[in-house]
Order: structure tokens, then C-alpha cells, then sequence
């Protein structure tokens, strides 16, 4: 009896710790990730947008098929993942569902189901699978619908980059869902959307030529404006960053004064986005003149504000015989019609990057056309990252310079293609120094230190960030025959897409981003895939070892202990 009363005790005091483990586990969320690459952790700044939630946000994962491929199946065990992780530091403030369009049996309600998503901004995939008849294709939504506070947030969840493999594109996809996420939650839930101001008044892109980037900040729930220099004495602080996309006419004399509120700006904390040409070479003015183009430096005037920031732009002109995009050139006629050939134009460099920053980590190569290259200064304080460069066999060819089609008569010589990764972008972070410094007459001085707004300021109070590119092209888009525009980054001539507008809206998301959620987009998943040819060689070792092997010992044990127990008994 005291054994039976013993036993029972131990069996009633260890259901009550089981109970009380599983109650504090739901109040208090912990997990030992044992990964190298800390694959199942999110990062500090996602759990600080989960932790200030005020209000419930929901997440709709239209990636609900059941029959899909290995690599589809891990991206979605994926996102399950970093959707518990925000529940877990989200609480009933995060909920999500998961939800298959193909359980739509109606043709016509699946037709308009799918209609409705893309209008929503959700874009379909086709995807091919292997059936007991043969291949089919099937349309699915790798896509994510945030809503919160009666708003919705649309997420693309598969990348699309050129060059890779079916495996490196969803493991990408991978390393970005929890910035996607995050990034999503981030925007529906800040009090009022982030404000970026394109900048006007000195011949920079037109309103056409810059449509494609303006309608993506703007669904992705930013507020675009245009703002003219000269019609304000100041650049309002409620603009989170500004963009200065090609300017054509000189900040010079009377442009002195926006140069200053452009200063000033920064000097507040103001984000700079710099487009500037460092020539003048434009594709319109070849095709006029077929004997080439003399190019000459473009001198609009920024030259010793960028200088004072830490960066100068130089007057040549980048050329790479490794990566450039092609340019079709009439080559005869047939009866009364044009032939064009395609022929390598070296003048429109493919830009890429090889290191870990946020902006240009696993970018593809972005279109560059007619680029400058960037020196860096000396300036104490000042830290300076290259974002994009040219390949390895590069140079740039100094201002002035004629530039023409003869060069595509023969094959370039690499021997003269010696200056290898030209900057042609680069990102400038510390604490900024005004280039009007000890520049200004004392008369001028007190005029502005009489209205706050306008009061000169001779170092920025706090850190900044602006970003430099040397080619105003970048960030515009090409014009259709029917006036609209294309996609940023998509190249008619060769109907590629390049990633001219994921650089770019890397680029804004980073100088308005102060919490730190960009940095996201540095995590690394490793592909650990099974060495096919090695696999099916030896197909037969590891079948016998990991299915005939444990059967056979649990027979010899069997057998074994049979016959141990028939000697015992048996004497």
C-alpha cells in the first residue's frame, strides 16, 4: 500500500509540473534555433514591429496547394514558420490562414477568384507538374495579402532572377519572406505613410519618363510629390527623403540658392537620392549624327557639395566588354524595309555587386546607360559603401571623348579593359558638413537666422545618409509608341528586365527605414541539396542501410531473445 501511495503521488506531482510547463509555455515563447545561419529566427527589428502592434493584422498565404513540387512544399513550411515566430511575439495580434484557390471546383468562381488577386496586385505563376497522365500546367499564387486597420498590403513571395536555377530563386524567396512580412506590417501600421519628394525646376526626367517607379512607391504606400525648388525658400522637413533624378541645368549663379536648401535639408536629417550625369552622351544624339558624338563633361554645379559629402563624380564615361546590353542598328534594306542586327553596345554597362549590403545583396544586374564612374574623398566621419560597379574588365573613358558606331567593327582589345569594378553608386552615412560653410556674407547670415525654418545650420545634429549614382538613366523608364510607360528596367530591344526598380526602391527603403528593417534582407539560408549523381550510385547502399538494415536487427533480436527465453524456462 505505501509503495502503491508512493507511486501514485509521484505520478500526480509530475502531471501537475507537465501542466504548469505547458501553461508558462504559452505565456512565454522560447526556442534554441541550432542552425549555423540562424535559419528559424527572426531578427530584433521584426520583433519590435510585432511587439508594437496596436490593432489585429491578418496575413492570407494563397500558397495552399497540397501537390506541389519539393522546392514549393519548403517555402511553404517556410513561411508557417516565420508566420508562428510573429505569433509567438504577436500573440492575438497576429493571426494568418492559409488558403488554396484550387479548392475552387467552379471554373467561373475560380476565374473570378483569380481575376480579383491580380487586380489586387498579387501576380500568378505558371508552374508545370508531372501528373499520372503526363505534364500539366497549373496557375498558382505564391502571394500574401496583409491586412490590417481596414488597409491591405499585396506580397509577391517568389523572386524572379535572371540567370538562376529553379532551387537558388526559392531559396532567395526564402532569405527575403521575413523582410517581405515585416515590411508589409511595417507600413500598414505607421501613423502616416513615408513622403518622398521628386525634385524640379532644373531640367531633371519628366513626370512620363519617371511614371513606372512613382507607381510602385505608391502602392507600396508611400506619398510621392514633386516639389520645385525655386517656388519655396526651404525644403519642408515632412519628406522623408528626396530624389534628384538627371538634372540638366546648371545649379550655377541663381541656382546657388536651391543648392542651399538642398544643403540645408540634409543638415535637418533630410535622405538624398542622387541621379547626376558626369557627361552629357545621350543615344539621341548618335542616331542624328551617325558620325558619333563628341562628349564633354556635364558641369550642372553639385560638384563641391557632393565633393563636401564625400563623393566626386568624375567626367568620362564606362565601358565593360563583360556585361552591357545590345542596341539594334540598321545593317541594309530588303525591298523598301530596314534590317537591324543586334550588336553589343559597351556605353550601357550591366552594374552588379558583390557585397552584403541590404541594398544590393542578391541583386541582379542593373541597366545602366551612358554611367560615370565615382571616386570617393577623404572625409573623416564619413563612411562610404559601394553599391554598384562595373565587371572586371572596365575603364573609363575621359570627357572629352567622341563617342561612336565605329567601335563595332571589330572585337574590343582586353588588354586596353584594365580598370576593374569602376563605383558607379555608393552610399555616404555620418554626420554631414554644409558646403556653405564660411561661403556665406555676414548680411545673408542674419537674414536667415531670423526665421527658424531658415536658420543656417553649419553640421548635421545627427547621423544622415544619401545615396550617389552617376547616371541619371537608372531610374528612367522607357516610353511605349502609345505614350505609356514601360516597367522600370525592362529592355525593349531585348525584352529582358533588369533590376533598375528593386535597386532603386532598396535604395528609398533604406534612407527612410530608421528601424533598422532593411537589414532583414541580410539573412542566408544554405542550400544543403543531396548530391544527385552520388544518390543514384549509390541508391542501393543507402536503401539496404536505411530500410533492410533496422528491419533485419529487429528480427535477430527477436529471434535472440526467443531462444534465450526458451534455455531459461526450458532448465
Amino acid at each position: 500500500m505505501l509503495n502503491r501511495r508512493d507511486a501514485l503521488l509521484r505520478l500526480g506531482l509530475a502531471m501537475v509540473i507537465l501542466v504548469l510547463l505547458n501553461v508558462i509555455s504559452y505565456y512565454y515563447y522560447y526556442r534554441i534555433d541550432l542552425t549555423s545561419e540562424k535559419r528559424y529566427s527572426i531578427s530584433q527589428p521584426s520583433k519590435d514591429v510585432i511587439k508594437g502592434l496596436k490593432d489585429e493584422v491578418t496575413i492570407r498565404i494563397y500558397l495552399g496547394n497540397t501537390d506541389l513540387n519539393a522546392g514549393f512544399k519548403r517555402l511553404q513550411d517556410d513561411i508557417k514558420n516565420i508566420l508562428k515566430d510573429f505569433q509567438a511575439y504577436g500573440g492575438s495580434k497576429v493571426e494568418y490562414e492559409i488558403i488554396n484557390p484550387e479548392e475552387i471546383t467552379d471554373p467561373q468562381q475560380l476565374k473570378t477568384f483569380q481575376t480579383d488577386l491580380m487586380s489586387r496586385g498579387l501576380s500568378p505563376v505558371n508552374l508545370r507538374v508531372k501528373t499520372k497522365s503526363g505534364m500539366s500546367d497549373r496557375m498558382i499564387f505564391p502571394s500574401a495579402l496583409v491586412v490590417y486597420g481596414g488597409r491591405e498590403f499585396p506580397i509577391n513571395l517568389l523572386e524572379n532572377q535572371i540567370g538562376y536555377g529553379p532551387q537558388d530563386v526559392l531559396n532567395h524567396s526564402s532569405i527575403l519572406l521575413e523582410y517581405k512580412f515585416i515590411n508589409a506590417i511595417n507600413k500598414l501600421t505607421q501613423y502616416r505613410p513615408p513622403q518622398v519628394a521628386i525634385i524640379e525646376g532644373h531640367g531633371e526626367l519628366a513626370n512620363i519618363e519617371l511614371a513606372s517607379i512613382q507607381e510602385t512607391l505608391k502602392s507600396l504606400q508611400y506619398e510621392v510629390k514633386h516639389f520645385n525648388l525655386s517656388q519655396s525658400y526651404y525644403i519642408p522637413d515632412r519628406f522623408d527623403a528626396i530624389i534628384i533624378a538627371k538634372p540638366r541645368y546648371s545649379f550655377n549663379n541663381d541656382g546657388e540658392r536651391d543648392k542651399y536648401k538642398i544643403d540645408q535639408y540634409v543638415m535637418r536629417g533630410g535622405k538624398v537620392l542622387w541621379l547626376v550625369d558626369g557627361t552629357n552622351a545621350e543615344m539621341d544624339s548618335l542616331r542624328v549624327n551617325r558620325e558619333g558624338q563628341i562628349v564633354n563633361g556635364l558641369d550642372i554645379g553639385l560638384d563641391d557639395m557632393l565633393f563636401k559629402y564625400g563623393a566626386r563624380i568624375n567626367n568620362d564615361v564606362v565601358q565593360d566588354i563583360n556585361l552591357y546590353n545590345q542596341i539594334p542598328l540598321v545593317v541594309g534594306k530588303m525591298g523598301n524595309a530596314p534590317q537591324t542586327e543586334m550588336f553589343p553596345w559597351y556605353y550601357f554597362p550591366l552594374l552588379v555587386s558583390d557585397n552584403a549590403h541590404p541594398i544590393s545583396r542578391n541583386l541582379d544586374p542593373v541597366a545602366a546607360y551612358f554611367a560615370s564612374s565615382i571616386d570617393t574623398v577623404k572625409n573623416p566621419g564619413i563612411s562610404k559603401t559601394i553599391l554598384l560597379h562595373t565587371t572586371e574588365n572596365a575603364k573609363a573613358q575621359m570627357a572629352p571623348t567622341r563617342v561612336h558606331f565605329g567601335m563595332l567593327q571589330g572585337k574590343p582589345n582586353p588588354a586596353y579593359f584594365n580598370q576593374p569594378e569602376l563605383p558607379v553608386a555608393v552610399l555616404l552615412e555620418g554626420q554631414f558638413e554644409s558646403a556653405f560653410t564660411n561661403r556665406m556674407s555676414p548680411q545673408m547670415m542674419s537674414a536667415f537666422d531670423t526665421v527658424q525654418s531658415l536658420k543656417f545650420i553649419a553640421k548635421a545634429e545627427k547621423p544622415g545618409k544619401m545615396i550617389v549614382v552617376a547616371d541619371g538613366d537608372i531610374i528612367r523608364n522607357d516610353i511605349n509608341r502609345d505614350s505609356t510607360a514601360y516597367p522600370l528596367g525592362f529592355y525593349k530591344y531585348t525584352n529582358r528586365q533588369f533590376a533598375n526598380s528593386d535597386f532603386i526602391l532598396n535604395c528609398i527603403e533604406y534612407l527612410v527605414d530608421d528601424n533598422g528593417i532593411l537589414q532583414t534582407r541580410n539573412k542566408e539560408v544554405k542550400l544543403r541539396l543531396l548530391n544527385t549523381v552520388k544518390a543514384q550510385e549509390e541508391k542501393l547502399k543507402w536503401q539496404l542501410l536505411n530500410i533492410a538494415l533496422p528491419i533485419g536487427l529487429v528480427i535477430i533480436f527477436g529471434v535472440a531473445f526467443g531462444y534465450y527465453r526458451r534455455r531459461k524456462y526450458a532448465s
